[in-house]
């Protein structure tokens, strides 16, 4: 096939393909090729440098116990037994156990062996060792290198190709040159992360449009868990070239501070003393204050851009600047000179910051060997359902190391066994010409423009908090947008080769199928659960809902059916409980040891 003079025929092999270039594909491309297959990584950035795993925190989470035997302090009494403990309750119960025993069990051994790769290590708490998200890349990178693993970057998964009930390969794009690659592979293992672009505040990178969980699902893959979006609150809304930072998330859980609403007042004062102690100083705080900040928004008592103001409070300045500094030296946050935010706060200049999507919970369904429904198929990191339940309590970072480890350990032996398979051809000119469309149409609607209504209505609709009317307007809106507007987005430019709009375009149907499945997921959960809160069912129903929302396409159709949770040590209590009650039941049976992370 060829688009103006630009041929699009090129075919590129390899045993186990892995799209995603963070942390969790790394961590795969290398098991693979230590298991003696071809690997080859593709990325939609560069590689190492590009993704959610750059932007992380970027602790590394694991039971006290391990990290003392690993030359930390750590926290002796801390067991693996207590860590899964916490993860399956702060989950409120919908984790899938099996997986959290092995992220318990295996996150140790990870954490080993990226210190003997050479991570650099700032502090560390009873609970977790603190570095960087480029620290934990870089050394994956090296050694990945080490491995020969192939590595393509600039390339954009457009869709899975499935031959006779098996994964084939995948579509890709090359971001620079606008070649349409086909890539053929034994296996695949999807490294992807999450949908943060589908929300404007939020707290990802540019890159993370769902590709990977949107192109599973189209391919007939389960999804799980679409509902549960962890809004990270406390993050910058103001000034524009801020906007998404989550700097003043960190100083109030390190440092202090206060948050007021449009009348000066503390609106956490509202609640109950035990939730805002608590609430405010581990990493539950981002669902308990992200759902506090909407509902003053939500009542008229936010600020301009929509979230409530961060000031310094009853603390001395020098008190505060000094324990910023601790932690920030020069007030530098990610190579980001923030010393005029200090002045703002110095000053007492309004701060505004509010909740922003940060991580999702849900995503594809995988069993132990992170093997997906379709055979050849495997996920690994953000883009996977299940492990963190409805709600995430430890480290996202640790999560990569240990499913990427194991999902390419699986593809590697799933790719020893199996013969190079064939393409459909027809399938790969479909999906070419529905890819270029957007180049094609004369006249139609512009990507950024729908885009910017999308993640304006997703933020309102389907944010912190949501209800059944605002729920169900939401539904009509992605339906009408899916039909009447994704077929006519059309780009300016024709050129194919670094074409943004046209990126942008691919992205915003993955993005547009992600917010359905999202929405009718949330709308279908008549309960709040974790970081799901319903204004509407403002309680947690274990009696009924103690199973997950499972997704499927079949034939173009959407399917849902329901699965009870796996339970493999901890019983869930029944029972229906107001919301907040939970949330206190839950925090206070927490055990003391890793509060934030």
């Amino acid at each position: 096939m060829v688009v103006g003079t630009k041929a699009v025929d090129k075919v590129v092999d390899a045993d186990v393909l892995v799209v995603g270039g963070g942390g969790a594909g790394l961590r795969a491309a290398i098991e693979a090729s230590e298991r003696g297959v071809r690997a080859l990584l593709i990325s939609k950035g560069s590689v190492a440098r590009s993704g959610a795993s750059l932007l992380a925190g970027a602790d590394l989470t694991l039971d006290g116990e391990s990290l003392h035997n690993l030359g930390f302090p750590g926290e002796p009494i801390d067991t693996k037994q207590k860590f899964f403990s916490d993860i399956v309750t702060q989950g409120f119960y919908l984790n899938n156990q099996r997986i959290v025993e092995i992220y318990v069990e295996d996150a140790p051994k990870r954490v080993k062996e990226l210190l003997d790769w050479g991570i650099k290590v700032g502090f560390a708490e009873e609970r977790a060792i603190f570095t960087s998200g480029s620290s934990i890349l870089s050394a994956l990178l090296k050694r990945a290198k080490e491995m020969d693993v192939d590595i393509m970057n600039d390339i954009m998964v457009i869709d899975l190709l499935i031959k006779d009930g098996r994964v084939s390969g995948a579509l890709g794009l090359d971001i620079k040159t606008g070649d349409l690659i086909t890539f053929r592979s034994k296996a695949v293992v999807l490294a992807t992360g999450g949908w943060h672009k589908a929300y404007s505040p939020n707290a990802g990178s540019r890159e993370l449009s769902g590709d990977g969980v949107a192109a599973a699902y189209r391919a007939g893959a389960d999804l799980a868990n679409m509902e549960f979006v962890t809004f990270c609150c406390n993050v910058l809304l103001w000034p524009p070239n801020w906007r998404g930072i989550i700097f003043p998330y960190l100083l109030h859980l390190l440092v202090g501070g206060k948050l007021v609403n449009s009348k000066g007042e503390d609106f956490l004062s509202k609640y109950d003393p035990t939730i805002v102690k608590i609430g405010t100083s581990m990493e539950w705080n981002k669902s308990f204050v992200s759902i506090a900040t909407a509902l003053e928004v939500l009542e008229g008592r936010g600020s301009p851009h929509g979230g409530v103001y961060y000031e310094v409070g009853d603390m001395a300045w020098k008190e505060f600047e000094s324990r910023v500094t601790k932690y920030y030296p020069n007030w530098k946050y990610k190579g980001i000179d923030f010393s005029e935010l200090g002045k703002m706060l110095k000053d007492g200049r309004p701060v505004e910051v509010g909740p922003a999507a940060e991580y999702f919970e849900g995503g594809i369904v995988v069993n132990e060997k992170f093997e997906t429904n379709i055979s050849g198929l495997y996920a690994a990191g953000e883009c996977t359902a299940s492990l963190f339940g409805a709600n995430r309590v430890a480290a996202a970072t640790t999560e990569m190391l240990v499913e990427g480890t194991i999902a390419g350990r699986f593809a590697a032996d799933y790719a020893k066994k199996s013969e190079m398979p064939d393409i459909d051809k027809k399938q790969v000119d479909k999906l070419q010409e529905k890819a270029i469309l957007p180049l094609k149409l004369k006249e139609g609607i512009k990507p950024a423009e729908l885009l910017r209504n999308v993640q304006q209505m997703a933020y309102e609709q389907l944010g912190p908090i949501r209800d059944n009317n605002g729920l169900s307007e939401f539904v009509k809106y992605i339906e009408m947008v899916k039909k009447d507007q994704l077929p006519k987005l059309c780009t300016v430019s024709k050129s194919m080769n670094y074409n943004k709009e046209w990126i942008e375009a691919l992205e915003l149907e993955n993005i547009v199928q992600l917010l359905e499945l999202s929405a009718k997921s949330a709308l279908m959960r008549t309960e709040s659960r974790g970081v799901h809160y319903r204004s509407d069912y403002a309680w947690t129903d274990n009696d009924n809902w103690l199973k997950e929302i499972v997704l499927r396409e079949d034939a173009g159709d959407l399917h849902v059916t329901k699965r009870p949770v796996i339970i493999t040590i901890l019983m869930p209590p029944s029972g229906v409980t107001p919301y907040m009650e939970m949330v206190k039941k839950l925090m206070e049976a927490h055990s003391e040891i890793g509060g934030h992370h």
